[in-house]
């Protein structure tokens, strides 16, 4: 441990952390590009060095929340990884240790993220805020008839959105900036998002990836949420499964979500009908 330095990261580390999270996440190069070139902010990123080499790292990025109609600064933090060689040497609690430090004396309400397994930063003092409910496609299942436009249309998405943001805490917020982002991650790696419309209005959309992995699916009632679902299943030619808000009205496999760590009691946990998206 002595030689390892950690500290924050600078922009000359961006090649040095791609190479990292391909060789531990084995995501495609579009992805990884993509997250590197929109996503990657060195100076809310950690890192522990050995002889000028990342060895681990987590990767930091400011967002906005809204919980119980007030916006809160957060850090969303993903990419927590170290290399294999260098694992259980405690350099994953030095670098997230590092970056709560800053978070905290920054002014952010919270830190954020998704870890693999339920109680892997409980020690850090990260607790479950949301739940998601995991719902799967039927074929068998009738809806009502709404039309479906194949390809994003950010107004509509965002109307969507906006709608659910109202009444699940936890959310980011965007704007159309950001969903041009989110937009640009799923068509980096061939991915389609499409939007069901109840005449002109629209109530609900999908984002899908090119191996049928549901990224994101919201809606505004459980008819909508089951003809994208179905619809899209029957795209792919086989079952899907999404992760959506609790309440969506369908039956499902409730399952945690996002953890929090919250500073100077910004507000409380679980978050009342919390949910999050995917963190990217």
């Amino acid at each position: 441990m002595s030689n390892t330095v950690v500290n924050r990261m600078s922009p000359c580390d961006r090649e040095n952390a791609a190479a990292l999270w391909r060789e531990i996440f084995g995501d495609s190069e579009a992805f990884t590009e993509w997250f590197f070139a929109e996503r990657f902010c060195p100076e809310y990123s950690c890192a522990a060095y050995r002889e000028g080499r990342i060895v681990a790292m987590t990767i930091g990025r400011p967002t906005e929340i809204l919980v119980e109609g007030k916006t809160h600064k957060a850090l969303l933090i993903s990419g927590v990884s170290t290399r294999p060689e260098y694992r259980r040497q405690g350099l994953m609690n030095l670098g997230m240790n590092l970056q709560i430090h800053y978070a905290r004396s920054s002014g952010f309400s919270c830190c954020y993220l998704h870890p693999d397994i339920e109680t892997l930063y409980a020690s850090l003092g990260f607790r479950n805020g949301t739940d998601a409910l995991v719902i799967r496609s039927d074929e068998s299942r009738r809806t009502k008839p709404f039309s479906i436009r194949m390809g994003a249309e950010i107004p509509a998405m965002r109307a969507v959105y906006d709608a659910i943001l109202k009444t699940h805490d936890g959310m980011q917020l965007r704007d159309d900036a950001e969903f041009a982002a989110v937009l640009r991650d799923y068509a980096c790696d061939g991915g389609t998002c499409d939007v069901a419309y109840d005449g002109e209005t629209p109530v609900g959309y999908i984002c899908t990836l090119a191996d049928g992995t549901v990224s994101e699916l919201f809606a505004l009632c459980p008819d909508a949420y089951a003809f994208l679902l179905d619809k899209t299943a029957a795209r792919f030619g086989r079952p899907l499964e999404a992760n959506v808000p609790s309440d969506c009205g369908l039956s499902g496999k409730r399952v945690y979500g996002m953890h929090y760590l919250v500073f100077h009691n910004a507000f409380s946990l679980p978050l009342k009908n919390g949910f999050c998206r995917p963190p990217y």
